[in-house]
């Protein structure tokens, strides 16, 4: 009897709740997956972490978002973009941000050549959505993002031209401004619209370049300072225009998308990790031959585990223990299930509240059901899903054919300002743990505001 086992084990995960990762994102309240076609950090000690130099290139995409992804998500001219962001990368049901991280928030776009290629950085960009402070209500837009499960949504404005762009969610945590800590969360989607539309910004700014050190937007005092008047970074929202001499215009219109599709014949995927069908067989050879290889891309899969976590490989791995049961009970037809797609289904969800597309520092409330297609910058049109209140508690939109996800969700872990960031020290004031668990099935065993976690799966397989 032949015996071998694997032992796989993945890097703790980010656990601190003053911190929030952008994961994902939805199109048209359709869910593109977990880390598929969104950039972020590939560090799971540090992805949550914010971008601290505000001259870096990270601040366009984060840190490791100079290089794209495999995947492109394809949408329709209009399309709502909601942008979810997570304390815990792989737990959507934590709370999204701590209440003590006030500030900000925003979305940008870019026009390039390639969503894939493409560093990100540079010139090019034009924001679509801002929103500060809101006198009425007492809130920043964090306070209304982690009342809305931590998603962030915009109408694209109708009538863009068509082709790759990179969509960039933005939070500004300014709890320790003053103290120069500045905290922005930042990440690029990778995204192609299909539209046949000529608009272009009429200016574009450069990121890292649109927001400075020691400026006023990045260093207010939130605590003893009128919140109302309140200068949001960055440029104002983008005025479009289909002149020939408006910026953006040297880069042509694509009207097909050639790159970031999904393989055709994959039936697993985990961020930019895909898994493909094993050899048939009908032999015990072959049947030893076909589980090596399932395991083969089951490690591949593990080890390239994006930090939202590796329940997919959990699953391919199931697949590969099937084979091994087939062929000790000298099985020797498969493999089992052959070509069945463990894909599941995409997500749909409520998106809930949809912020104005200029907040800014002005009096200003968030939009409702009722006047949100008035004032976004373009509302679907009949390419994509009708919006309703229906369903909707909140007053959100709903997608009138979805069900709406259920989230779980904590209390508030801190009402007061945190601690500046430190890294990779213990922050002053805090209790640190560091806890390490072993387990035969992944999970995240949470002790104390700031620690690590340790993940390891141990997958055995024998044959004969």
């Amino acid at each position: 009897m032949k015996g071998q086992s694997l032992l796989l084990a993945l890097a703790a995960l980010p656990a601190s709740l003053a911190h929030t990762v952008w994961t994902d994102f939805y199109v048209d309240g359709v869910g593109q997956g977990d880390a598929v076609a969104i950039r972020m950090r590939k560090d799971p000690k540090t992805a949550s972490f914010p971008v601290e130099d505000l001259s870096s290139n990270d601040m366009a995409c984060n840190v490791d978002g100079e290089k794209g992804v495999s995947l492109v998500s394809t949408v329709s001219d209009g399309a709502m973009l909601t942008f979810e962001m997570r304390s815990y990368p792989n737990d959507p049901s934590m709370q999204p941000l701590d209440r003590g991280h006030k500030g900000p928030c925003a979305v940008y776009l870019k026009k390039v050549d390639s969503a894939i290629d493409d560093p990100g950085y540079g010139d090019g960009w034009f924001k679509i959505l801002d929103y500060g402070y809101n006198k009425d209500d007492d809130q920043w837009c964090t306070d209304k993002l982690i009342d809305n499960k931590g998603l962030l949504s915009v109408a694209l404005p109708k009538g863009l031209k068509g082709g790759y762009y990179l969509a960039r969610p933005e939070v500004l945590a300014l709890h320790n401004a003053l103290k120069g800590d500045p905290q922005f969360y930042t990440g690029c989607a990778q995204i192609f619209i299909e539209s046949t539309g000529d608009l272009v910004p009429e200016s574009t700014v450069s990121i890292p370049g649109y927001v400075k050190a020691g400026e006023e937007s990045v260093s207010y005092d939130i605590y003893n300072d009128d919140n109302s008047k309140y200068p949001v970074p960055g440029p104002a929202v983008a005025k479009l225009s289909s002149s020939s001499s408006a910026a953006g215009t040297q880069l042509k219109a694509q009207m097909t998308q050639n790159e970031g599709f999904k393989p055709k014949d994959a039936i697993c995927e985990n961020g930019d990790w895909f898994g493909f069908e094993v050899p048939s067989y009908s032999d015990e050879a072959g049947c030893w031959a076909s589980g090596e290889d399932c395991w083969t891309q089951g490690k591949a899969c593990y080890n390239d585990s994006p930090v939202t976590g590796n329940d997919p490989c959990q699953t391919w791995q199931d697949k590969c223990q099937a084979i091994n049961d087939a062929c000790n009970a000298k099985n020797f037809n498969g493999p089992p299930n052959k070509g069945k797609n463990l894909i599941p289904e995409a997500k749909t969800i409520d998106i809930g509240l949809v912020l104005p597309t200029s907040g800014g520092g002005v009096d200003s409330t968030p939009n409702t059901a009722a006047d949100v297609k008035s004032s976004a910058p373009a509302a679907p049109q009949s390419s994509a899903p009708a919006y309703t209140s229906a369903g909707s508690e909140d007053g959100g939109f709903v997608l009138a054919s979805s069900t709406p996800t259920a989230y779980a969700t904590t209390p508030a872990s801190s009402q007061a300002a945190p601690a500046p960031t430190e890294k990779p020290s213990c922050p002053e004031s805090y209790y640190c743990v560091t806890s390490t668990t072993t387990v035969v099935k992944t999970e995240v065993v949470y002790t104390t505001v700031y620690k690590d976690t340790s993940r390891q799966g141990l997958h055995e397989r024998r044959r004969r």
